[in-house]
This record gives C-alpha cells, sequence and structure tokens, in this order.
C-alpha cells in the first residue's frame, strides 16, 4: 500500500459541546491550577521570589510531561503534530531556537543560559497545555473559574492591606508594597490585567451564586489596579476592555442570540464605574499633599502626555539610547541574557548613583537588542497572527461560544502585549506562564473549529518528542535550582554586608571561604547586576587580603565588563593599601565612567585634592555638573579646591556663588571666615 493511501482515515470536527467530562479532565484542571498556585507560594528568604517561582514551574513541567507520557491516550502524534504545527507554535518555536543559538555569541554565555533555561520553561509549560487542553477547550470554564478564586484572594488581600495601611505609611511606600509574592508592584499589576478576561468569561458562563463570586472578583481585581497607580496596567486594561467590548458589540449584532451578552456587559460597566470611584476617593485623599509620585487614574495618564521627550520621560531615554545600541549588532545582537552587560554604556549619564537597570523596559527592544532586530520580529508576529485569527475565528460560522474563547484569549494576550511593550515580562515567572496559558488557549480555540484528520502513523516522533521534552525538563530544573540556591546565598550575603555597610571597622559574619561554597557555578551576575565576584571580593577585603581581592575582580571583569563598580572597589582596597596613584587611576575611571554618581565624584575628588590636582578637582566637577546640579557636588567641589592650594581668591568668588544657590549649606558657610 502506498504512504499516501494511509494519511487518512477519518474525519471529524469537534465541538465543544460533545465531550462530557472525565477522569483526565479533572487532572488536566488540577495541573493548570497548581501551575496558578505557584504565584501564591509564600515568601522565603532569597533575593527574589521569581528564583522559586521558576524552579517550581519547571518541576511541575517535568511530572506534568511524566503523566502525558505515562498515558498514552492524552497524546498521538497527531496531537503532537496540531501542537507543533500552527500559524502562532512555528514563529515561537523559532524564536525559542534563534535565541538559543545567539548565545553562541554572548560575552557572558553562563548568564545567557541563566535567561535561556527560563525561555525554554516557558516554552514546555506552552507545550504541556498544548497538549493537555488538545480537544479539551471546555475546560476553560474550570480554568477561568480557578483564576476567579485565584484573583479573588489577591484582591482582597491588596486592598485591605491598603486601608489598614493608608494613614500608617507614607504613600508610596503603601503603593509600592502592594505586590503580592512577585516583588514588583508592575508585575502585580499586570498578572491581574492577564487574568481580567479570564474573569470576565466567568461572568458570562457562570450562573447564581459563582456569577457574584466572579463579579466580586473582577471588583477586588480592577480595585487593585487602580491603587496599584501602574500606567502600563491602565493602558492594558484599557485595550482589554476595548477588544471585548467591540468582539462583544460584534457578537450581538452577528447573532441576537447573544444578548445575555448585553446583561454580563452591564454587570461589568457597574462593577469598572464603581471599583474606580471608590479607589479614586480614597487615593485623591492619601495625596492630597502633592507629594506623592502617585495619584488618581488621570493624573497618572496625564504624565503620558507631559512626559513625551527622552528628557521628561526616562522609558524613552532608554529606548533612544537602546536603538542607538542595537544599531551596532542589528542582525545577530549581543546575546540572550547579555543585554543588561551593556546598559552602562546608556544608562550612566540617565541614572544617579547606585540606580540600575537591567533592561529597557520594552521586551521587543530587548529581544531585538540580544538576538537581532529579524528575531524581534518574529516575536511581534506572534501576537499580530493572534490578532489576524481572531479576526477570522469571528467572521467564521463558528460557534456563539468558540467565538467568545477567541475574543476572551485574545485579550488577555493583547494584555500581555501591552506589558510587554512597557515593561520586562520576560522575566517574570508568573506573567510567563499566564502568556503560555493564554497562548495554548487561544491555539486550541483555534484548532478546535478546523476540521480533524485521524493520520495512521508510527509512534518515533512521539518517543523523540518525549525524550527532548524530558531532557530539557531536567536541564531547566538543574539551572533553575542553581539559580534559586545562588538567590538564597545572594539574599544571606548582602544582608549581612549591609549591616556594616558605612562603618569600617566593622567585620561582616561570614568569612570568604564561607561564602565562597555558597555560590554555585550558575548565575555569575547577582539579582543586584554586580557580580557574584564582587561579593566575594568585599569579603576579601574585610579580611585585608587585598592581593587576592584585585585578582578576583580583574577574573570577573569580563562578566559585566561596563559596570565600573569593580573599579570602584579596586579604588577603594588601593587606597586602604595607601597606594594612592592606584586609587586614584581606578577613582577617576568610575567616577567618569558613571558621571552621576555622587560618591564616585567625591573619592575621585578626594584624590584629586591629596594630590593637589586642581585641574583634575575642575574636570570632575564639570563632568559632574554636566550632567547633575545639586547642593552635595557643589559643597565638595568647593572644599575640594581649599584644600588643593587653588588660588582663595577664586575659592572665594566660586563659595559666594554657591551660597546664592544654596545660602544655608554648612561646609560653605565653614569655608568663608578662611577665605580673603
Amino acid at each position: 500500500m502506498s504512504k499516501k493511501a494511509n494519511k487518512s482515515t477519518t474525519f471529524t470536527k469537534p465541538n465543544l459541546q460533545e465531550k462530557s467530562i472525565d477522569f483526565s479532565d479533572h487532572i488536566c484542571t488540577v495541573i493548570i491550577t497548581l501551575y496558578l498556585l505557584i504565584e501564591m507560594s509564600p515568601k522565603i528568604e532569597i533575593q527574589d521570589q521569581m528564583g522559586l517561582h521558576w524552579l517550581l514551574i519547571a518541576a511541575l513541567n517535568f511530572l506534568s510531561l511524566s503523566y502525558i507520557f505515562s498515558n498514552k491516550n492524552l497524546i498521538d502524534p497527531f496531537q503532537l503534530k496540531s501542537v507543533f504545527r500552527n500559524a502562532i507554535s512555528i514563529p515561537y518555536l523559532l524564536f525559542t531556537f534563534i535565541s538559543g543559538v545567539s548565545i553562541i555569541l554572548a560575552l557572558n554565555p553562563v548568564e545567557g543560559l541563566v535567561v535561556y533555561s527560563r525561555v525554554l520553561t516557558t516554552v514546555l509549560a506552552f507545550l504541556v497545555l498544548g497538549v493537555l487542553l488538545f480537544n479539551k477547550l471546555h475546560l476553560i470554564k474550570n480554568i477561568a473559574l480557578v483564576i476567579t478564586f485565584l484573583a479573588l484572594m489577591q484582591g482582597f488581600e491588596s486592598v485591605t492591606y491598603f486601608y489598614k495601611n493608608v494613614n500608617k505609611t507614607p504613600i508610596d511606600v503603601l503603593i509600592n508594597d502592594l505586590q503580592g509574592t512577585t516583588g514588583n508592584k508592575n508585575v502585580f499589576a499586570a498578572a491581574f490585567i492577564i487574568k481580567l478576561p479570564f474573569i470576565i468569561y466567568c461572568i458570562i458562563t457562570r450562573r447564581s451564586l459563582l456569577k457574584v463570586v466572579a463579579i466580586l472578583s473582577l471588583f477586588l481585581c480592577l480595585f487593585s489596579v487602580f491603587l496599584i497607580n501602574a500606567r502600563a496596567a491602565f493602558l492594558g486594561l484599557i485595550l482589554e476592555l476595548t477588544i471585548i467590548t467591540i468582539g462583544m458589540a460584534y457578537l450581538r449584532w452577528k447573532d441576537l442570540k447573544s444578548k445575555k451578552h448585553l446583561f454580563n456587559t452591564s454587570y461589568i460597566i457597574v462593577v469598572l464605574l464603581l471599583s474606580f470611584m471608590v479607589s479614586q476617593h480614597s487615593l485623591k485623599n492619601a495625596t492630597k499633599d502633592k507629594s506623592s509620585t502617585y495619584g488618581t487614574v488621570a493624573t497618572r495618564l496625564g504624565t503620558l502626555a507631559e512626559q513625551n521627550t527622552s528628557e521628561t520621560n526616562i522609558r524613552l531615554a532608554y529606548w533612544k539610547k537602546s536603538i542607538d545600541l542595537i544599531k551596532e549588532k542589528p542582525f545577530i545582537g549581543v546575546g540572550l541574557g547579555n543585554w543588561k552587560l551593556y546598559t552602562p554604556l546608556y544608562t550612566n549619564t540617565i541614572l544617579d548613583d547606585n540606580v540600575f537597570s537591567k533592561h529597557p523596559h520594552n521586551d521587543f527592544i530587548e529581544v531585538a537588542g540580544e538576538t537581532g532586530v529579524p528575531n524581534a520580529l518574529i516575536y511581534l508576529s506572534i501576537f499580530i497572527i493572534a490578532f489576524y485569527l481572531t479576526v477570522k475565528i469571528l467572521s467564521s460560522d463558528r460557534s456563539l461560544e468558540a467565538k467568545t474563547i477567541a475574543i476572551i484569549t485574545f485579550a488577555a494576550l493583547s494584555g500581555y502585549f501591552v506589558d510587554a511593550f512597557f515593561n520586562f515580562p520576560a522575566e517574570r515567572p508568573n506573567i510567563q506562564f499566564l502568556f503560555a496559558l493564554a497562548l495554548a488557549l487561544f491555539i486550541v480555540s483555534w484548532r478546535n473549529g478546523k476540521p480533524l484528520f485521524i493520520v495512521s502513523s508510527t509512534n518515533k516522533p512521539l518517543k523523540v518528542f518525549a525524550g527532548l521534552a524530558i531532557l530539557l525538563c531536567i536541564s531547566t530544573i538543574y539551572v533553575n535550582a542553581m539559580v534559586f540556591n545562588s538567590s538564597r546565598a545572594q539574599y544571606k550575603v548582602d544582608n549581612d554586608l549591609a549591616a556594616i555597610d558605612g562603618i569600617d571597622t566593622a567585620m561582616p559574619k561570614l568569612k570568604y571561604e564561607d561564602v565562597n561554597l555558597m555560590f554555585p557555578e550558575m548565575p555569575n551576575i547577582g539579582e543586584n547586576s554586580e557580580t557574584i565576584g564582587f561579593k566575594k571580593a568585599k569579603y576579601l577585603q574585610k579580611e585585608k587580603r587585598f592581593d587576592e581581592a584585585i585578582k578576583l575582580l580583574d577574573s570577573v571583569h569580563y562578566q559585566m565588563p561596563n559596570l565600573v563598580y569593580g573599579d570602584y572597589l579596586k579604588c577603594n582596597i588601593y587606597l586602604e593599601k595607601k597606594q594612592l596613584d592606584s586609587a586614584f587611576k581606578y577613582g577617576k575611571k568610575a567616577a567618569y565612567a558613571k558621571p552621576r554618581h555622587f560618591y564616585y565624584f567625591r573619592m575621585a575628588s578626594y584624590l584629586a585634592r591629596v594630590h593637589k590636582d586642581v585641574k583634575e578637582v575642575q574636570k570632575l566637577f564639570n563632568q559632574y555638573n554636566k550632567y547633575r546640579k545639586d547642593q552635595q557636588s557643589y559643597s565638595y567641589y568647593a572644599e575640594s579646591l581649599f584644600y588643593s592650594d587653588y588660588s582663595k581668591t577664586e575659592v572665594k568668588k566660586i563659595v559666594n556663588e554657591g551660597l546664592k544657590l544654596y545660602p544655608t549649606d554648612a561646609t560653605m558657610l565653614g569655608l568663608k571666615p578662611y577665605l580673603p
């Protein structure tokens, strides 16, 4: 028999209503619930909670795939082909492949592997969901209900926390504390935004008590988003509600049976207005003194119009500088995970002191910078294709339920898209799982209306996939476990060092040998963007093992070559060794590389005045003053000139000018009696 004859045996067209709930449906719901619960895992003592969350997702991927491959009824070659070969999965997997290849070009391949393990963890979760939900689109009702209950708890916790502390804690601090276990309020708000379409779906599909629960969940989620004051979340909310409103209006126009959507829409509008009015009243009262960075929704969105240049908007400044960097390697990028190595080149003149941004606050720009512009376009195409397929579904003859699901899942993807445009959700595990879930549901929704040709085939592709998937799972668990252990070590070490910060004679509790053993091989860059080697060198410095500290700093320089903190550490070490020329050399290097850093400026200026180098004192101040004008720098500049044998007449002029700007400055007032 010819091969062609083997390729068509049965034709079916699946229906959302044709399958009754069976035991495998319950298992599938439980697995997805476990994924969603990871975000709510209790905080533990690690530097960033995402270390724990990534490890748990990777472990659950392994358990889920083990379950899938041990049950032959759950997967067959056709299912595998359906999950892999579709208009969304192909660009997504191609993006993943190119991202992995880019590590070959990375200056710090270890950091590339750390980030790639997260990419693979997300892709594996996506494939798990695609297989589990294949021909089980009816389970979206269960999934939406689980999300609704979890969001209800998170929203309730956020709102009650706000009102318990609104008159006890500064409002800026309070709003920043609304972050759940994510460690970041913007991430917390973005998660709410992606969940909102599923809560709305629950309102649409559930009745009686469950509908009431969904309405309450929507109220608390919207209330939390308004309180958190994240502008990207506001824009995501506006886009999602626009998509859902237009989509539902279209369904109503095409199908009179969708009249029930009008009643559900009225519930949503009432909840939106109520949560908006109550939250804005509370925020208005809490920010009466106008000293807060935050405010009402109108105030926050109004700042978008005001901050329309790179001089007034830090994101625009990031993007502008980032594009300049992308132009240097537009096709190949700098390697996955290596963007942070280059960020000092464009942030050193726009960020003060130790403020550091690992990301350009736009995932598409970051992908372009790390893996090339073509790969960024492939990544962007996922959302463009999703929009196109949504339009096709709505204009097809599919059921009202199928069209509703398409609108809901596309709205969730749109919420993610907005966050990816203004933030960096690719790093955050809870957002990545929600992205994988929305993407898998969207694909299953699209494939659900396609004719299914059941194909007789061998199990060889299935075995290859099983072997590769399990191998990748084990690899991601291994890398994420090391990152988790490193995050625990960073927490202990950073707190140990912070306890003695600014106390020259104090000694940390830990010893270098202990610290050295605490850290695994990867990552080699900490969550605060300094290399692990820098942390170890501080202990060597405290133990007066100066030569070892300098040798260690030199050995890890390539890991973060544009971060000048290593030079500042060397400056301090040479200062302790009384090698003032070397200290001066590295002090100047740090000050000129990061001209907005006051402590770098002060150290270099001090060493310049020790060397009686008046010209260097002036040069350092002019460089600092070009980017940042403040009292502390002017005061120290005048003091440095005074002790540098500079003409006292000229110093007097500088002090007099300074006192016009800062009339109460104690240092300059103290110098006046000693000037002619």
